[in-house]
């Protein structure tokens, strides 16, 4: 059964300290996860988060975001996503998003709307800067007027400019990124050998976060990868179907699909706390709350639709709704979720580790998460693989169990 690429998320919990991200992206790095992902909410500068991250001794590629389009400016995600890759030479991917209405409008004080052309107008600027472009777009909502990054290219750069909403352009180029790749960390000579047995990302890689159907259908046209969060593995085949179905609309091959996935090792009812008060603001935001919907908590969200007290909401989430859309138990129950979200399409899976004061980094969970994958852990089969060289070209793709 093949498994997918397994990556870390930065959680954020919000009964966390917040510089417990740092022992969290420490502990994905020793462990050999495919690419730490670093989000931002209401902590951190993802930016100034992934520099202070790749500045430290590790190699582990980034992945930046999901970004609300609604917050930065294309140029501005550009910039930012060029610098982290330019101060720390790690492979730097971006993923963009829509976020909510909550954070763009009332935290930002920016206006959300046509939240699907955003974010394809956006994406396919993003794209251009990356590529060493100098941009001319005068779109519905953004406008760029003879923009370039004198910061190296995170991808191949083309003889031409990008021109307007409705302009062609080309999509999936192959990225290049950084060089150095994770042979060894920044100046302290310590060679970083994976146990995932995978190709590595190189940096450039445009992701677009989505769900709703137009969102998916943006995703299809212009991302390198489509990520989905909280959501069930039946729902993550259903996208990965609409997906397929809107890619061959275009002309194009379907990209790969992340989810971002909570989990627990051996969970106990503080971790259960944690989770639910982490998905308290998403059940009545747009998008995330058809998910849950969908997932069969309707009651749920209907009261945190109503404008109860968060206190009545959390009171509200039983302990079955962040297991619909996470992985939580012991070692066998761990792989086969895994697995289920293998076969239900997903690409990679992106660790969102529950952590805890005695497990601040989530340690626990991440190790026997890379138990299961490497066939180190008892009980659980082998791959059938032995490790290879993570630098190889010719290295598979994914895990087959």
């Amino acid at each position: 059964m093949p498994l997918p690429h397994l990556s870390v998320t930065l959680p954020y919990w919000q009964n966390r300290a917040p510089l417990d991200a740092l022992l969290v992206a420490e502990a994905a790095d020793k462990l050999g996860f495919h690419r730490l992902w670093i989000g931002e909410m209401a902590t951190f500068d993802a930016f100034a988060l992934a520099t202070a991250i790749g500045r430290a001794p590790g190699r582990i590629p980034l992945c930046l975001g999901p970004l609300a389009v609604g917050v930065r400016s294309p140029a501005t995600i550009a910039m930012g996503t060029a610098t982290v890759a330019a101060l720390t030479g790690h492979p730097v991917d971006v993923a963009l998003g829509t976020s909510s209405t909550v954070v763009v409008r009332d935290w930002h004080g920016r206006r959300r709307h046509r939240t699907a052309r955003h974010l394809e107008e956006t994406t396919r600027i993003v794209r251009a800067l990356l590529a060493g472009e100098k941009v001319e777009y005068d779109g519905l909502i953004e406008r760029v007027r003879g923009f370039r990054l004198r910061l190296p290219a995170l991808r191949p750069a083309r003889a031409r400019s990008v021109y307007g909403p409705d302009a062609s352009a080309e999509i999936g180029w192959p990225s290049v990124g950084s060089e150095r790749g994770r042979a060894s960390s920044n100046g302290h000579g310590r060679e970083h050998r994976s146990r995932f047995p995978a190709d590595r990302p190189t940096g450039g890689e445009i992701i677009v976060a989505a769900f709703g159907e137009r969102a998916l259908e943006v995703a299809a046209r212009c991302a390198d990868r489509v990520v989905l969060n909280l959501v069930t593995p039946a729902q993550v085949a259903r996208c990965v179907t609409v997906i397929g179905e809107f890619a061959a609309r275009a002309g194009r091959t379907a990209p790969p699909v992340s989810v971002w996935v909570i989990a627990a090792a051996d969970p106990d009812p503080d971790m259960y706390t944690t989770v639910r008060q982490g998905v308290v603001g998403y059940l009545r935001a747009p998008g995330y709350d058809a998910m849950f919907t969908e997932a069969g908590f309707g009651d749920v969200v209907r009261l945190a639709s109503s404008g109860a007290h968060p206190r009545a909401v959390l009171a509200a989430i039983p302990d079955e709704l962040p297991a619909a859309v996470g992985m939580f138990g012991d070692t066998r129950t761990l792989a086969a979720r895994l697995g289920e979200y293998g076969d239900a399409g997903a690409d990679e899976v992106v660790i969102v580790p529950v952590t805890t004061v005695d497990d601040p980094a989530g340690y626990r969970t991440l190790d026997v998460l890379t138990g299961i994958c490497t066939g180190s852990v008892p009980g659980v089969p082998d791959t059938g693989e032995e490790e290879s060289d993570p630098d190889s070209v010719e290295q598979r793709r994914h895990i087959d169990e």
